[in-house]
């Protein structure tokens, strides 16, 4: 290279270059592109929001039909009232098979991203330096410990990946640089993937009902899951687009957390 170029190279200010906080936790989870992954499960979304804002308009259509030919030949409105309905009840499945693309794509990833951000953190720290003596993941061994799949207790540990993260979180400090509320995210994420991939479209009435119970109860907020009933009892659920995107931002602000938590005390 040019001696006088490099010169130049070296006295020019590159102090306004700084790594985003995005760009640090990309770094420490390197082992997986979960860049792309997030930009595919994005693009899959949309591209079903568009189909079903299509069906959406053509049941408008035949809806729009029905009402013109009101008072017309009686056999025929039965015939377009027969297609305005299938339609109806078609688009009760077509939601449900959405919905569970939706947390299909988004439940793996969110648990790959936390299982993976730990074992980054893993790697780097190579220890449970954090960790108070009283803490019960203490008494784990290193892997065991950084595994958030497990959350400990003084009696043993049993397997739960919503509570997994949020101990081993809290033990490594992580949790103060998380999006408020992320853990409730989690809660209703994993319970809605559990029952529709175990149960799928049309569960038992007990767990619609308990399930139901839930989304009343408080713990989640109101508008993260829409429902279709039968006989006034509750039928088919589906995530909410409002949830969806919340899971998406959720992700976004998980990664600039994480980003932010390993810059912690580099300046």
């Amino acid at each position: 290279m040019n001696d006088d170029l490099w010169k130049g190279i070296e006295d020019h200010d590159f102090s306004w270059f700084e790594v985003s906080n995005r760009d640090q936790a990309l770094f420490l989870i390197r082992e997986f592109d979960l860049e792309a992954q997030l930009i595919a499960i994005r693009a899959a979304l949309e591209q079903n929001r568009q189909s079903d804002a299509v069906v959406v308009e053509k049941i408008k259509e035949l809806e729009e039909q029905l009402r013109a030919y009101a008072g017309g030949d009686e056999e025929y409105q039965m015939h377009l009232e027969g297609n305005w309905i299938d339609a109806l009840h078609g688009t009760v499945f077509q939601d449900a098979a959405y919905s569970m693309a939706a947390v299909g794509m988004l439940a793996p990833f969110v648990e790959s991203l936390f299982v993976s951000i730990f074992s980054g953190l893993r790697e780097h720290e190579q220890s449970k330096n954090n960790a108070s003596s009283d803490d019960p993941r203490i008494s784990a061994s290193n892997y065991e410990f950084w595994d958030p799949h497990f959350v400990f207790h003084p009696g043993g540990r049993r397997r739960d990946l919503v509570a997994g993260i949020g101990q081993l979180a809290h033990t490594i400090g992580l949790s103060e640089y998380l999006p408020s509320g992320y853990d409730t995210m989690l809660s209703a994420l994993f319970a809605y993937r559990n029952r529709i991939f175990h149960l799928g479209f049309e569960w038992p009435m007990e767990e619609r009902i308990k399930f139901d119970k839930r989304v009343h109860s408080g713990d989640w907020p109101a508008g993260w899951f829409r429902k279709s009933t039968t006989g006034g009892e509750p039928w088919i659920f589906y995530m909410s687009a409002d949830f969806v995107q919340h899971c998406l931002t959720t992700i976004d602000e998980v990664l600039e957390g994480v980003g932010a938590y390993q810059k912690r005390g580099q300046g």
